[in-house]
């Protein structure tokens, strides 16, 4: 008599994937409805995952969540293309107990992820397309480049301070101009190693100088396009926001209708206060810890700008200076500056200056 083998079917049921991923091993929590199933390591990628849970689990529905970190959003992407739906999350948005805080393995941290999906606890973040994460990286390298001119030009300043070498007083004002790299070639130094460590310093910082220049121009190549143009023009009729923080803008937030009103816009740059209010009394902190760092501090660079161009805030900020100091008024500052720059780029109308409101 013939036997009839009848196959395990997962239909209908949900498989969810905790994932702790890494440049060679990814560790895998699964869950089944709820219910913690099993524990992996596996090496690092999307297919050797997806074959797996097919074949061990066929037909069921298939859901896994990671953390953002070093390996952007490929992972996301490529399990979509493989039939897992796939959520990107903040770590500090997966909820851990004290324990698992105290104590931190990848095998704890994939399974606390894979609780937290299951429980339907985690909120993805914004998975940029294609085309603006490959635009984001442009805008962020010519960051890092600026940043490392600085530190190149801090090195040199402080090496003329430690052999006690005074700059000149023409160059106080004009500080790296041709004249002022001329006179720091044509420095004599006791030592010829001395001499060779500024030079290899003032080599780095010309090599770095004319990345700089290229990449900029490749930005203005970049918002002159026809999807970026529009936005461009609306952003950067508002005082204070120039060609870098609008392209800075409009690459890291993308759609700003992603947003549903300025408060959702204002947590994810970062102009909350903190907050420790209970029954009758209400405390707020500085601002929240929570933020888009170059956002922000282009935006708080921009107010400064924004004080001198437009009379609505340069009252403003005269005002709140009189209560808190400069400092702390220019934040405010940069909140209402914020709040034009989410009105603006939302209506669709460029920015009228001298409003209160």
């Amino acid at each position: 008599m013939l036997k009839v083998r009848e196959k395990v079917d997962f239909k209908g049921k949900m498989i969810d994937l905790g994932l702790d991923v890494h440049h060679r091993n990814w560790n895998v929590s699964v869950f089944l409805e709820g219910n913690f199933i099993k524990r992996f390591q596996q090496p690092a990628g999307v297919k050797v995952l997806a074959e797996f849970v097919k074949r061990n689990y066929p037909g069921a529905n298939y859901r896994a969540a990671y953390e953002a970190g070093f390996c952007g959003f490929w992972i996301s992407r490529q399990m979509k293309e493989n039939g897992i739906e796939c959520i990107v999350v903040n770590p500090g948005d997966v909820p851990k107990t004290s324990k698992a805080r105290s104590v931190k393995t990848d095998d704890r941290d994939s399974r606390t992820i894979g609780e937290a999906l299951s429980g339907g606890l985690l909120k993805p973040i914004y998975v940029p397309s294609h085309q603006q994460e490959s635009d984001r990286s442009l805008v962020r390298y010519r960051l890092r480049i600026q940043r490392d001119i600085t530190r190149c030009k801090v090195r040199i300043k402080s090496f003329l301070a430690y052999y006690g070498i005074n700059i000149p007083q023409p160059f106080d004002n004009s500080h790296w101009s041709r004249p002022f790299i001329q006179w720091l070639k044509e420095l004599s130094l006791p030592f010829s190693s001395a001499k060779e460590a500024l030079n290899y310093m003032i080599d780095q910082l010309m090599l770095l100088r004319p990345q700089l220049l290229a990449v900029t121009r490749s930005l203005r190549a970049m918002y002159q396009r026809d999807d970026y143009f529009k936005s461009y023009e609306l952003l950067t009729s508002v005082p204070g926001i120039g060609p870098i923080t609008a392209v800075t803008l409009m690459t890291e937030i993308g759609d700003i209708k992603r947003f549903r009103n300025f408060y959702c816009f204002n947590s994810f740059i970062g102009f909350c206060p903190s907050e420790h209010s209970s029954g009758e009394k209400e405390r707020r902190g500085s601002m929240t810890f929570r933020h888009h760092a170059a956002l922000r501090e282009l935006i708080i660079e921009g107010a400064w700008v924004a004080v001198r161009n437009d009379p609505a805030l340069a009252l403003a900020y005269e005002e709140l200076k009189k209560k808190m100091g400069g400092k702390r008024a220019i934040v405010k500052i940069a909140r209402k500056l914020l709040h034009r720059i989410f009105a603006v780029w939302r209506s669709g109308e460029k920015y009228q200056l001298g409003i209160v409101k």
